[in-house]
C-alpha cells in the first residue's frame, strides 16, 4: 500500500484526499505491467510527513528495489553543490559575487576571469558547454598538434588521444585524467557570451563549483559535504565515492536501460563529478528537501538560515526575456513555464532533473516534495515526460 500510514491516520490533517493516492497507485503498478520503465520508486511528503512511497519493477542486483536502493543521480547533484556553496557563505569563507579565479587563479583566459560564482549557480556565465569543450579541443589541436579522435572512436582511441597529451605537457603517464581535463579547460576554454547576457544550462559550471568548494575547504567533496550537510540531516546513504560495500545495493540496469554501461560501472560509483556524481537514495533527498521546504531546518537541525533558503528559492533570471530562463541558485524555477513537469505546480515551485531517470520536485506553496528515481528505458516509452504526471496526481490528492 504505497499511501503511507502516516496518510491514512493523518489525512484530515494533511488536507489528503486519499482516494486519489489510490489512483496514482494503480496508474503506476499499470506502467509497470506495461515495461514503460526498469524500475520506479517513488516517495512523497508533505509538511515532513511521508504521505506515498511506492516502489516498483526489477533490479538486476539481488538488493531489489527499494525505498533506500541508491541511485546515481546525475544532475540532481546540482541543488547539493549550490547549498554547500551557500554554507561556505554563510561560513564567511565566499559572497556570491567573488569571482571563480579568486579561488582558483588558473581559470582565467578566454573570458573566463569574468565569471562570478552566482554565474554558475544560476547557468548565466555565458559558458555553452558544447561550444566551450569545442574550444578546448580546438586548443589542444592548434596549441600541441594533436587531433582529436572522431566522436563514434573506441576507448582505446581516447586513451591513446590523453596519453599524447599528456606528453606534450610533460606530464607523468598516471597523471588523472580529470585534473589532465581541468587542466586543459583552464588554459583552452572560451566563454561564448557577456556573463549574464543569456542562460544556457552548463555542467562545466557545477564541475568548478565543487572544484571552489575543494579548494577553500582543503577537503573531498565527500568529506565535506558528509560533515557540514549529510551527517546532521541523516543522508546516510549520500556519496560520491560509493563505498563498495554498497555497489550492490545500486539499481542494476539492465541492457535496455539508459545508460546502464555506464551506469553499472565503477567508473560511476567512484565519480567525484560536481555536476552529475552524486549517488543516493530517495529517502535521503526527500530529508534534503523538506530541509529546502522547512526553511533551513530539518528535525530541529539548523543547516542554512531563512535567509539563504530565499536567495536559493528566488527567480535569479527575472531579468532575461525567454520563457525557460527562470531559475533559483541550483534550482529550475517554475515561474510561467508550461512544460511537462507537472501543470498542477506553482510557480514557485523548483525541480531538477537526472539523466537516466531522476527527477525531484518541491512546492513552498503546497508544502510538497515529490522524488523519483528510476530506470529509463531507452526504447521511447516516454517515462521520463511522465514525471508531470505523478506530479499532477499527487497534488490533486491535495485538499488545500
Amino acid at each position: 500500500m504505497p499511501k503511507t500510514k502516516q496518510a491514512v491516520e493523518q489525512a484530515a490533517k494533511l488536507k489528503l484526499y486519499l482516494p486519489q493516492l489510490d489512483k496514482l497507485e494503480e496508474r503506476l503498478n499499470e506502467w509497470t505491467a506495461e515495461e514503460r520503465f526498469q524500475a520506479m520508486v517513488v516517495k512523497a511528503t508533505r509538511y515532513g510527513v511521508p504521505v506515498f512511497e511506492g516502489c516498483y519493477g526489477t533490479s538486476t542486483h539481488e538488493y531489489g528495489v527499494k525505498l533506500d536502493t541508491i541511485f546515481p543521480v546525475a544532475s540532481n547533484t546540482k541543488p547539493i553543490i549550490a547549498a554547500l556553496i551557500m554554507i561556505l557563505l554563510e561560513d564567511g569563507r565566499l559572497e556570491l559575487n567573488d569571482p571563480v579565479k579568486k579561488f582558483m587563479p588558473e581559470y582565467v583566459g578566454g573570458g573566463k576571469e569574468k565569471i562570478l560564482i552566482w554565474h554558475f549557480l544560476t547557468h548565466t556565465s555565458g559558458i555553452a558547454d558544447d561550444e566551450f569543450y569545442k574550444s578546448v579541443s580546438e586548443y589542444v589541436k592548434e596549441e600541441l598538434k594533436i587531433e582529436r579522435p572522431g566522436d563514434d572512436s573506441k576507448d582505446e582511441d581516447w586513451r591513446e588521444y590523453n596519453e599524447k597529451i599528456k606528453k606534450a605537457l610533460e606530464l607523468a603517464d598516471d597523471f588523472d585524467d580529470r585534473k589532465l581535463w581541468h587542466i586543459l579547460n583552464c588554459r583552452g576554454g572560451k566563454v561564448q557570451h557577456e556573463p549574464r547576457r543569456v542562460m544556457s544550462y552548463c555542467n562545466h559550471g557545477y564541475q568548478i563549483l565543487k572544484d571552489v568548494i575543494c579548494a577553500i575547504t582543503g577537503e573531498s567533496i565527500d568529506s565535506y559535504a558528509r560533515r557540514v550537510l549529510f551527517e546532521p540531516l541523516g543522508m546516510i546513504d549520500s556519496h560520491w565515492v560509493l563505498p563498495e560495500e554498497k555497489w550492490e545495493r545500486t539499481l542494476g540496469r539492465n541492457e535496455r536501460c539508459t545508460g546502464y554501461g555506464w551506469i553499472n560501472s565503477e567508473g560511476n560509483y567512484k565519480s567525484e563529478s560536481g555536476s552529475g556524481g552524486l549517488k543516493t537514495t530517495a529517502n535521503d533527498m526527500a530529508r534534503f528537501c523538506e530541509m529546502i521546504l522547512g526553511g533551513g531546518k530539518y528535525n530541529s537541525k539548523r543547516i542554512l538560515s531563512p535567509a539563504s533558503i530565499h536567495e536559493m528559492t528566488s527567480n535569479y533570471n527575472a531579468y532575461l526575456t525567454n520563457e525557460w530562463d527562470p531559475w533559483g541558485l541550483g534550482w529550475n524555477y517554475r515561474h510561467k513555464k508550461v512544460d511537462n513537469e507537472g501543470s498542477l505546480r506553482s510557480e514557485r515551485a523548483l525541480d531538477h532533473g537526472g539523466w537516466a531517470g531522476h527527477k525531484v520536485m518541491l512546492d513552498p506553496k503546497y508544502g510538497i516534495s515529490v522524488i523519483i528515481y528510476f530506470g529509463e528505458y531507452d526504447q521511447g516509452a516516454g517515462i521520463y515526460g511522465d514525471f508531470g504526471m505523478i506530479n499532477n496526481m499527487i497534488i490533486a490528492a491535495l485538499e488545500e
